[in-house]
């Protein structure tokens, strides 16, 4: 009997204080018995029995595993009736050692918890299981350093061998089947010159062999499931197989799926390799040397391995090497442990139309891709590139995503394979070839985006020149950008790249194209600096290649995104380049939207009687050129302008001309646009009530359509009607808190201020604490922005909460405010003059 099971069972026996007597009565036992098998005589107990003794003992998880995979062993070997000569095959099968082939265990393999236990459960070869699991995943995961790990800690439930066959060769080409059964019966004790030719024959051969047996077989690498097929489990045996591809077809299989680890298992691995105190005395550069590895278990080690070797380097000095991209994979490399050769021999078994499209995907640069990206880099069918796509899946080359916003499957690379892709486009693809892949690519992006462009309800900039042609890849693909906004988004990051590519690459017509149909999307979510990184690279491949007509769009967008990252004056130099070129090459239009655009941006500097006169001219032209929706935008600003000039009648008058128009056109966004405006007008001429309606209707569209910055603009102005009905602060309060949080999600800088104005001056009337803080703040981001208007009214706020704390620096305060306003020449330079030659008049009045 096995002295290891009856040193354990003594062992347990004694921590538990008890005799042999006594875990005799708890286990249903008799004491004779328990003495035998203490002192390693008599039959070996039976699996029953050595449960029955477990339970008694009350063991913990890990010892009762322990215990019973000894006693359950001792059982195997010795049980009654077993002969060595009783299989007829035993004729032909001489006694052999019991074979341990298995690699040796990793001292510091991490993680993978969660993995091994379900191996081992599933591979007990006392469960009801199949007894079949195929561990899959890409080059370097860990596949076969889980499995290893996994045998070992089953070995002792295999008393009859455990055994070891790489199925891939030294060139990594698969080995036939009938070979690696060979291997497996000689290690089994077959005599060589016995064996039957043929993987069935000898297939039949290892199955009856093992029918009686305990064995374990580690299959590592398979191709695919022909190759495992003949190695399926008997009823006493195991398998375990490692493989790129999920081997799901094969017959009872459990399927364990490896990603790479999470940062801090890749910690614990560099800290066992290399020296926990080194490592987790510099612990953000432990962080980031693993996110550079990109959690790959291979590349973790080997960089863990390179410390080890250089003591004097500190774990930033590698992370500062492996940063370069470039050399990356050179860098990744110790001793004989290196990532690329896993991915080359993974690339190598390609097809050359796989192959060419791993390479130009690894150029394209995108973070992640639809399907229909392979087909069109290509320049093939879909039916091609769904193919050459389902090789690069199966090689564990691309990793399958999901679907995404919009129901597209979105496909991506880890990002050390990335690297290698990129190789092989250097060495494989000519700047030609890349050039005509990336401009089908992006022409495909651009079809898409103007078909989801079409069905945004936002404000329209008219960027693109769809005289170029693009047209869309794929059925599906339309369909998913049919729903816009989820469309957009889901392809913001990609189509960010494509702008970058083709402006690098010279493709002026692609890069325009989709940075000017783009820009709707980002102004209607506030993406302002996605949009000014597109316009801006775009542009400059426009200059570049001479594409005045396409510069002058790009002028024009780069002005327009400009106002909404608050720099005017940029924005103002920008837009009358943008215009002088227009009007050089004779687009009417262009220079119309161009001059509505500088109007717009002259009234919020408060040069009022410049903008007056833009906004007026832009009118008439854009009438002329048949722009109607953009014609009632200009009138909406103009009415802006008129109200700040004091003719708040006429301002209410112009803008409802202008939501009639964006009525006529059946033009949500620009309905939305002009009832803002209007609740701005009808507020100021004394309207509450009408223009609360007017502000609610906008908010109300501007939801409606999904443009959160409209809607926080319209429940800014309703939150500062309400608050011209004092009975009604705490409901002015509500919407402008609500506004506030919209503004900041979405870092939108000017409307957080504008809202913490209209706060702070109700905070002043009510007397809140906070008021003044609030204001201050406000009062310095004007200041920065130059924006002189709105400085001014905060400093009237600021002085009536001064007055109301008896401070006499209220006064001056109006005089900073009166400055500013004659300056710009607004009629509230004259009330404030009125104020000021009446000392004793409270400073909030008005």
């Amino acid at each position: 009997m096995s002295d290891e099971f009856a040193m354990l069972l003594r062992r347990h026996r004694l921590h538990c204080q008890l005799t042999q007597e006594e875990l005799a009565e708890r286990a249903g036992i008799s004491a004779r018995s328990v003495g035998e098998m203490e002192r390693g005589r008599g039959r070996s107990p039976r699996p029953r029995t050595v449960d029955q003794l477990a339970a008694a003992l009350e063991l913990t998880a890990t010892a009762r595993d322990e215990f019973t995979a000894a006693g359950r062993a001792l059982f195997w070997v010795n049980r009654p009736g077993r002969s060595r000569t009783s299989n007829p095959l035993r004729l032909t099968m001489p006694t052999a050692a019991v074979p341990r082939q298995l690699p040796a265990d990793l001292p510091d393999f991490v993680a993978r918890h969660d993995e091994t236990a379900l191996i081992c459960r599933v591979l007990d070869p006392d469960s009801r299981n199949a007894r079949l699991v195929a561990v899959s995943g890409p080059a370097g995961v860990g596949k076969t350093a889980l499995a290893v790990h996994a045998g070992h800690r089953l070995a002792a439930r295999f008393p009859d061998g455990q055994v070891y066959a790489a199925l891939r060769g030294p060139t990594g080409r698969p080995v036939d089947p009938a070979e690696v059964l060979a291997q497996l019966l000689r290690a089994l004790g077959a005599d060589s010159s016995a064996l039957p030719a043929g993987a069935g024959a000898r297939a039949g051969l290892l199955r009856s062999w093992l029918a009686d047996r305990r064995v374990l077989i580690v299959l590592d690498d398979a191709d695919g499931h022909r190759q495992v097929e003949p190695f399926m489990p008997t009823d006493s045996t195991a398998v375990l197989v490692t493989s790129r591809l999920p081997l799901t077809g094969l017959s009872g299989v459990t399927a364990v799926d490896l990603r790479p680890l999470p940062t801090a298992a890749g910690v614990d691995l560099l800290c066992r390799v290399a020296g926990t105190q080194r490592v987790r005395s510099e612990p953000a550069a432990a962080c980031e040397l693993v996110t550079i590895c990109g959690g790959l278990p291979l590349a973790v080690r080997i960089a863990a391995a390179r410390l080890a070797a250089r003591p004097h380097w500190t774990v930033t000095t590698l992370s500062e090497r492996l940063a370069d991209e470039r050399h990356r994979l050179d860098e990744l490399r110790h001793g004989d442990l290196a990532v690329r050769p896993g991915l080359q021999l993974a690339y190598e078994g390609l097809s050359p139309a796989a192959a060419t499209a791993f390479a130009l995907l690894g150029a394209l640069d995108v973070p992640t891709f639809p399907g229909w990206a392979v087909a069109a880099l290509l320049g093939t069918a879909p039916d091609a590139g769904a193919a050459a796509l389902d090789e690069l899946l199966d090689a564990r080359l691309l990793d399958d995503l999901g679907p995404d916003q919009a129901g597209q499957r979105r496909y991506g690379f880890h990002q050390i394979t990335r690297l290698y892709a990129r190789e092989r486009r250097a060495l494989e693809v000519d700047p030609q070839q890349w050039s005509a892949a990336l401009e089908r690519a992006a022409l495909g992006w651009l079809a898409l985006a103007r078909h989801a462009q079409d069905r945004l309800r936002c404000e329209r900039f008219h960027l693109d020149d769809r005289s170029h042609p693009a047209v869309v890849p794929d059925p599906a693909a339309r369909a998913a950008a049919g729903r816009a906004v989820e469309w957009f988004e889901a392809e913001r990051a990609a189509l960010a790249a494509i702008v970058s590519g083709c402006a690098e690459a010279g493709l002026a017509a692609a890069a325009h194209g989709i940075a000017g149909t783009s820009a709707d999307f980002y102004e209607l979510r506030g993406y302002y600096d996605d949009w000014h990184r597109a316009v801006r690279a775009a542009l400059d491949c426009c200059r570049r290649t001479g594409d005045r007509r396409r510069e002058s769009a790009m002028l024009r967008g780069l002005g327009a995104c400009l106002v909404e990252l608050n720099d005017p004056d940029e924005a103002l130099s920008t837009l009358r380049d943008a215009r002088t070129l227009a009007e050089a090459l004779g687009d009417r239009a262009g220079a119309a939207m161009v001059g509505k655009d500088i109007g717009f941006v002259l009234s919020l500097t408060g040069r009022l009687a410049e903008a007056e006169t833009e906004l007026r001219a832009a009118v008439e032209d854009l009438d002329q050129v048949g722009r109607r929706q953009t014609k009632a935008m200009a009138l909406t600003s103009l009415g802006f302008v008129l109200r700040q000039q004091g003719a708040t009648g006429e301002a209410v008058r112009t803008i409802q001309a202008a939501r009639d128009i964006a009525r006529s056109c059946r033009d949500p966004f620009t309905e939305a646009y002009c009832a803002r405006g209007l609740a701005g007008a009808l507020l100021a001429d004394g309207r509450t009530r009408q223009a609360q309606r007017a502000a609610g209707e906008a908010a109300e569209l501007f939801a409606r359509i999904g443009d959160p910055i409209g809607a926080a603009q319209s429940l800014r102005v309703l939150g500062e009607s309400l608050a011209q009905e004092p009975d009604r602060a705490a409901e002015a309060e509500e919407a402008l808190d609500a506004a506030a949080t919209m503004f900041r999600d979405r870092r939108n800088s000017w409307g957080l201020a504008l809202t913490e104005l209209t706060l702070g001056e109700i905070g002043v009337r009510r007397g809140a604490d906070d008021a003044v803080e609030r204001l201050e703040r406000t009062l310095r981001y004007w200041t920065e922005e130059q924006v002189p208007a709105l400085q001014a009214r905060t400093l009237v706020a600021l002085a009536g909460a001064a007055e109301r704390a008896a401070d006499p620096s209220a006064r001056q305060l109006l005089m900073d405010a009166y400055r500013l306003y004659e300056k710009l020449g607004m009629p509230a330079a004259a009330e404030l003059a009125d104020r000021l030659a009446r000392p004793g008049e409270d400073a909030t009045a008005g």
